[in-house]
């Protein structure tokens, strides 16, 4: 039967080692080497396969067992295979000699086999892994041939340390697995060894561990050998109690080293420059945020005086602190000046605590440093703004109680720092603002983007009068409270009353002499008609008759508008209610319009059969502004379309021209009171830029709605809406109107 019919399959193989490996418990019996030298392993009988590991402490006990190991085979005529490095073979050959062992008969008689290891070994390994098909090629030969003549074997194999030796763990490991899945096809008994230096430190334990699982006998250390019994159970016992003890140090060692792990990486993770110093200055370590901070890297910091971030004029601030800090005192929030690498200047926020040893001893300093330069430029820009007189500014909380105010805000309500101090004791909300007027408003705020919309509003003055103020409210984040700002606007309010006196009082005043004048003049046109005068020269008076009434008429439509304007911002604007019929109303003002101009048709189209509730000269003024606008802003066209329809709710009036147009950006503001469109590149006529804001208001009044659809140069269309006729008034009454206008943003 050859060897191949001997050895299994690489699967059979593999099965092999599995079973072996994850199956059989290897029962580990330490081996006796007595104290006189007598090294019981040469009379030790291996029943079976055996499979010995040895952890030699020097060359020299390695050498000793494996000549006891070896020797017993080579005296009862047994064979031996040495796979050995080069030195150990030349050192063991010199031992087994001195005892009287012929090697170079053995040699030729085939019962000692030497084999060098790095060369063996080379020959199964595949990518520096034993490879279990060539490693039973090339070991299964040896073993058939050393078993001949039913000869028992005894190996040693050098390999696996070899392997240890170079790093490769996993490769010595695998090795001695497949050593022990041979020793399931032939009967030898393999002894192993490993440097016990090898295999010093915590992270060969569990590897120290498996190797000997692996293994059937352990051969304990000559040291351990040569004690006598009672010193051997001594020795176990303080071995125990050093092993524990150890195991003790281990866990505190590992859970410190887990704290210690968790604190650099806090430290790292830091916003906070965080350094540690020796008492004398010198810098022994330096976070990221340190580096952020002050632009040196940690290489360029660790080693050199801490001062090197100290401005030359508070180097004593150095010897203060640290004297501080050897009494065991810390030094907390301290505000100061350091110097970067750029040399920028910075101000920061500084903790410095002693650091102690175990015994308390003070042997160095910890300093926590915040860059707090942004910040405190921040805050003093906010206090600059605080300070200032142009504005009132005061701070609450969320309950509406005033925490601080500035200047400003005291002078608009007439009190001192004192009186305020004093009356917020007393007062959740100070008399500044009627009661409760805050905490919704800042429920408000906060319910939204955080802030308020400008409200105007009503101050209370310390002497009782009421101030009128634009109001807003920011909430700060990450607080409870918010800032609010306070304009005083009775000044403007108080030029608006002087404006609509004078409007209101100018329009009056024009008025009465233009009444008196157009009422002269048309007594002047009928005298100079019945007179007799030529022909030719009655035209010419009568025509300048015309032109100045024509401009007499235009004067009164100013004045007239004037007085609108006037009524309107006061609430005062009269309006009769009674039912009007749109198409008679509407035919009616085209046919007076018409009369005005030779330029432009009027052409009404549809018809609206409908009837609104509202006052007919209202409507009316907003129908000739309609028409006269067209004629007036489309000098190239000829025709002014009006149409007319109904929805269901609603009546609908368009006057449509064919002129200028209007671009997009204005058609919001046209509707402003004296707004009127002056771009470059469109023309502009004569006006005051308030028909638009009568008629629009007119509307608004009627309950209806007033818009444009306009591009440039493409002409306008103007649309108004009119509610349908209801039982009830669709007017405001005079007294809603002026408690409309009395209303923030009534425009």
């Amino acid at each position: 039967m050859d060897l191949q019919d001997q050895m299994s399959t690489p699967q059979q193989d593999n099965d092999a080692e599995s079973r072996l490996m994850h199956e059989h418990d290897w029962a580990l019996t330490p081996l006796d080497i007595s104290s006189t030298g007598q090294n019981t392993l040469s009379e030790h009988t291996f029943a079976g396969h055996t499979h010995v590991v040895c952890f030699s402490e020097h060359d020299a006990s390695l050498i000793t067992m494996l000549s006891a190991f070896l020797g017993n085979s080579l005296r009862t005529g047994d064979s031996c295979i040495v796979v050995a490095t080069p030195s150990h073979h030349e050192h063991l050959e010199k031992h087994l000699q001195a005892v009287g062992f012929d090697l170079a008969q053995a040699v030729a008689t085939g019962t000692y086999i030497p084999l060098d290891a790095a060369t063996t070994m080379a020959r199964f390994l595949v990518d520096g892994q034993p490879d279990s098909t060539r490693f039973i090629e090339v070991i299964g030969p040896l073993i058939e041939q050393a078993t001949q003549g039913g000869r028992r074997v005894r190996i040693f194999g050098e390999m696996v340390a070899l392997l240890w030796a170079q790093g490769k763990q996993a490769a010595a490991i695998r090795l001695e697995e497949l050593w022990n899945a041979l020793g399931q096809r032939y009967t030898f008994s393999l002894f192993c060894a490993y440097p016990l230096q090898d295999f010093d430190g915590r992270k060969h334990e569990a590897a120290f561990t498996h190797i000997c699982q692996l293994h059937s006998h352990l051969v304990p250390p000559t040291s351990y050998s040569q004690l006598t019994e009672q010193e051997r159970l001594r020795t176990f016992t303080l071995l125990q109690q050093k092993a524990n003890t150890l195991q003790v140090k281990i866990t505190e060692s590992q859970a410190a080293q887990e704290r210690l792990r968790a604190l650099a990486a806090i430290v790292d993770s830091s916003d906070d420059a965080i350094l540690s110093k020796t008492l004398s200055g010198i810098i022994t370590s330096w976070n990221s945020a340190a580096q952020r901070i002050y632009g040196y890297t940690a290489q360029e910091m660790i080693g050199t005086h801490v001062t090197r971030l100290f401005p030359p004029d508070q180097y004593e601030e150095f010897e203060q602190i640290m004297a501080r800090i050897r009494l065991g005192e810390r030094v907390d929030h301290f505000e100061t000046r350091r110097v970067r690498k750029d040399g920028q200047e910075l101000l920061v926020s500084v903790t410095i605590s002693p650091i102690k040893d175990e015994d308390g001893v003070i042997h160095g300093a910890s300093t926590i440093a915040r860059d707090i330069t942004e910040q405190r430029r921040l805050e003093a820009k906010s206090q600059r703004l605080f300070a200032s007189n142009l504005i009132g500014i005061f701070v609450a909380d969320e309950t509406g109680r005033l925490l601080e105010t500035n200047q400003a805000f005291l002078d608009l309500v007439g009190y001192t720092q004192d009186e305020w101090q004093a009356e917020a004791l007393y007062a959740m909300t100070p008399p500044f603002f009627p009661a409760s007027f805050l905490r919704p408003l800042i429920q408000s705020a906060r319910a939204g983007d955080g802030s308020s919309d400008p409200q105007e509003t009503i101050l209370l003055h310390k002497s009782g009068k009421a101030l009128p103020i634009f109001m807003a409210l920011t909430c700060i984040e990450h607080t409870q409270t918010c800032i609010g700002f306070v304009l005083d606007i009775s000044e403007r309010k108080a030029l608006e009353q002087r404006k609509d006196i004078f409007i209101g009082m100018a329009s009056h005043e024009l008025k009465t002499p233009v009444t008196s004048l157009k009422g002269f003049l048309s007594l002047v046109q009928r005298l100079l008609s019945q007179q007799g005068m030529s022909q030719q020269g009655n035209e010419k008076i009568l025509q300048y008759l015309a032109r100045m009434d024509a401009q007499i008429e235009k004067l009164t439509k100013l004045i007239n508008d004037l007085l609108d304007v006037s009524m309107m911002q006061t609430g005062q604007m009269i309006y009769r209610e009674e039912q009007v019929d749109v198409d008679t109303l509407v035919r009616e003002i085209v046919e007076d319009v018409q009369e005005t101009t030779q330029t432009h048709r009027l052409l009404v189209q549809g018809e609206a059969r409908a009837t609104v509730f509202g006052d007919p000269d209202r409507l009316g003024q907003v129908l000739i502004n309609l028409l006269q606008n067209a004629i007036k802003y489309s000098p190239n066209a000829n025709t002014v379309l009006i149409h007319l329809g109904t929805t269901e709710e609603q009546v609908l009036i368009r006057v449509q021209d064919f002129g200028l147009g209007i671009s997009k950006e204005h058609h919001q503001k046209i509707f402003e009171r004296f707004y009127r469109v002056t771009d470059q590149e469109e023309k502009t006529y004569p006006g005051m830029g308030i028909g638009l804001s009568i008629s629009q208001e007119i509307v608004k009044r009627h309950g209806g709605h007033f818009w444009v659809e306009s591009e440039r140069n493409k002409g306008a269309i103007f649309s108004l809406s009119l509610p349908l006729m209801q039982r009830e008034s669709q007017v405001l009454s005079q007294e809603e109107e002026r408690e409309r206008m009395k209303q923030p943003n009534a425009e």
